[in-house]
């Protein structure tokens, strides 16, 4: 997974230069010393580095990212010796510090000089991590005061040893922290969603020109994976949500009933691009379609249109969601509910991030973020209706990245 992840398309320094200021600007507000990311999405955020034991193998609390308030302070990457071996050495702005795992390394030729003499775990130990995040601190004169640690994304054995291990260290929760940081992209970051979105509807438009009545699910989702195959950078699907007709239900095994005329098919598809995903949404029909399919689109359209309208800077989030969830109802959709109509785009692996448009959002929109705005319907004896557009906010608006067209077309 996420092998486009890798030197194919290295981080640009600076990107990683713009968001250590920025976190630096953060910390000395809130008066933190350093600010500590342990999921893989937060640890390659704040590194450029993307841990396997993370992604790929999908293992917890195996590596940390510790970025200081003092600027003259390398950020340091804890991670098991056999992983760090393989970090790139393009990170200038990173030094590396190593515990054991269960996998030895041997050094024949004394390249490296020294050797473990201890008793290799039988899987990560999340204490001897912890132990070297201390360790390193005081080595940086953080002895005491206040640290930022992702405490509610770790698994509670794992916050537990982190406690044990902090001694006169303040922890402090560092999710809202990295909210903020990753609400707003850098130019590096926004290039990365433009290359998604783009290539998430030419994965579109390749599947669409296969369908016909008769085509399952299943064909329509091999057909998208194979138009991507043809897109540059070795991006892949972040995720694929097909439906046609009735089922509406998310799948991880497609369906492969036959479809029918007047069947609508929904595309909610994201590509990943050096691990940002793109998520975009879009509906189609198998010939003509009813009258109760057009009633919803219709109303879902002059929906998704005034979000478009509503989008600037300075805007709270919450404010949109109420008055969009008015306009679908009153253009017939009288019992139309949803938690919320849009969301950030970026690293998260679950496609959706937060800030989200929705009644409990405060937060406004800010130029160089990069939302998701999506009206989406699900419906039994109907199935998935949906629209869905990235757009980037500007200082004046926004700019849909979407080129596809946002009707309902007939195939």
């Amino acid at each position: 997974m996420h092998k486009e992840l890798n030197a194919l398309i290295p981080i640009d320094p600076e990107h990683l230069k713009n968001l250590a200021e920025r976190a630096r600007l953060i910390m000395e507000n809130e008066e933190l010393d350093a600010i500590v990311a342990s999921t893989c999405e937060n640890f390659y955020y704040l590194s450029g580095h993307p841990s396997t034991f993370m992604y790929t193998l999908r293992m917890n609390e195996v590596a940390l990212a510790v970025l200081f308030r003092d600027p003259s302070c390398k950020t340091i990457l804890i991670m098991n010796e056999f992983e760090a071996a393989g970090v790139v050495s393009d990170l200038p702005q990173c030094e590396i510090r190593a515990y054991p795992t269960w996998v030895d390394v041997d050094d024949p030729l004394g390249l490296k000089g020294g050797q473990y003499q201890g008793k290799r775990p039988v899987s990560p130990q999340a204490e001897e991590m912890f132990g070297l995040l201390m360790q390193v601190l005081a080595e940086h004169g953080v002895t005491r005061g206040k640290v930022a640690v992702e405490l509610s994304a770790m698994r509670h054995g794992s916050a537990l040893s982190l406690k044990s291990a902090a001694g006169a260290v303040e922890l402090m929760e560092a999710g809202a922290i990295f909210t903020e940081l990753r609400a707003v992209k850098s130019p590096w970051e926004i290039t990365q969603l433009r290359k998604g979105c783009a290539y998430a509807e030419a994965g579109i438009t390749e599947a669409v020109r296969t369908i016909g009545v008769g085509s399952s699910a299943a064909e329509i989702v091999e057909a998208f994976r194979k138009g991507l195959m043809k897109r540059p950078d070795f991006s892949t699907a972040r995720f694929h949500m097909i439906s046609v007709g009735a089922n509406f239900a998310p799948a991880h095994n497609f369906d492969t009933r036959p479809s029918e005329p007047g069947d609508v098919i929904k595309f909610d598809v994201g590509v990943d691009v050096a691990g940002y995903g793109s998520d975009i949404a879009r509906t189609f029909v198998l010939g003509d379609p009813s009258d109760t399919v057009k009633r919803i689109y219709d109303a879902l359209r002059i929906g998704h249109d005034r979000l478009l309208e509503l989008i600037e800077p300075g805007v709270p989030m919450n404010s949109v969601f109420h008055e969009v969830m008015d306009v679908i109802r009153r253009s017939g959709l009288e019992n139309y509910n949803r938690g919320h109509l849009g969301h950030s785009a970026g690293l998260s692996l679950a496609a959706e991030e937060a800030p989200f448009i929705s009644p409990s959002e405060t937060a406004v929109f800010r130029p160089g973020m990069v939302i998701c705005l999506e009206t989406p319907y699900y419906g039994y004896g109907i199935g998935s209706i949906m629209i869905e557009d990235m757009v980037l906010v500007t200082e004046h608006g926004c700019e849909r990245l979407n080129e596809l067209s946002r009707d309902l077309i007939s195939i």
